[in-house]
């Protein structure tokens, strides 16, 4: 006796006019227009190689133009539905016609980060002024205990 397995397929609507961004991250950017498809994933396949791995029915995205996700660098791919990080596998996000689909090659949190925090001018003012703080609490001591 042998085992039939029946796989469940469904089927959605192609839609139509989808933008796709792809950035790189390095200043690399290609943009495709008029594009017709049913999800992110087969959108982006549509135009470029694209390296999946499976995870049960959903499709995580290893590499997109032979630019593969980092470890070492901490680099991943991310996808963003107008202008909204994707909430969901690839390709389980169903698309809209008119959508803009934009895959970012991103790094760590600290890279994107980078550049935004306070200055060592900044560092040294806070340093001075918590100084003068404890100048001022040694004071308020000293003066209580004499009374």
């Amino acid at each position: 006796m042998g085992i039939t397995t029946i796989h469940q397929t469904r089927f959605a609507a192609s839609s139509t006019n989808i933008s796709l961004q792809i950035d790189f991250g390095n200043g690399t950017v290609l943009n495709h227009q008029g594009l017709i498809g049913s999800n992110v994933l087969e959108i982006t396949e549509s135009v470029f190689s694209v390296g999946v791995s499976w995870h049960g029915n959903m499709a995580f995205v290893e590499s997109i133009a032979g630019v593969a996700n980092s470890q070492v660098e901490s680099r991943w791919w991310q996808y963003w539905v107008n202008g909204e990080l994707g909430p969901v596998a690839a390709n389980a996000y169903q698309v809209d016609d008119g959508d803009s689909i934009v895959w970012l090659y991103t790094g760590s949190q600290a890279e994107e980060l980078e550049g935004k925090g306070p200055d060592s001018t900044q560092l040294y003012e806070a340093l001075i002024l918590a100084g003068l703080g404890l100048g001022f609490l040694a004071i308020l001591f000293v003066v209580r205990r004499r009374s």
